[in-house]
């Protein structure tokens, strides 16, 4: 029987990342997202930044992988943005990027 997803398996790569450096890749992202609209409101640019890094986190299969994963969103939020997208569109392109699965 397998075990439940939420449950972590005791040589679960999750459990080995301190939490200081998530927080220092939620800081990267909202700072990314801050400057792709620098009116918006930055405690938003934050909370969707924690839901962007958290869903990579979770659909990560290693370290290396979460680090792929987290790049090559932001990127895609970042081309995305700068194709002439309206106001707003980085946080739309952020939470698009944070429910695919890639």
């Amino acid at each position: 029987a397998a075990a439940p997803a939420a449950a972590a398996a005791p040589e679960d790569w999750r459990l080995s990342v301190p939490q200081s450096y998530r927080s220092g890749e939620v800081r990267n992202i909202a700072q990314v997202l801050a400057s792709l609209e620098p009116g918006a409101n930055s405690a938003s640019k934050m909370t969707l930044a924690l839901r962007f890094e958290d869903s990579i986190f979770q659909s990560a299969s290693s370290l290396a992988d979460y680090r792929k994963k987290l790049t090559k969103r932001l990127k895609k939020v970042q081309k995305s943005y700068q194709g002439g997208a309206p106001p707003g569109a980085a946080a739309a392109a952020a939470a698009a990027a944070s429910n695919a699965a890639a």
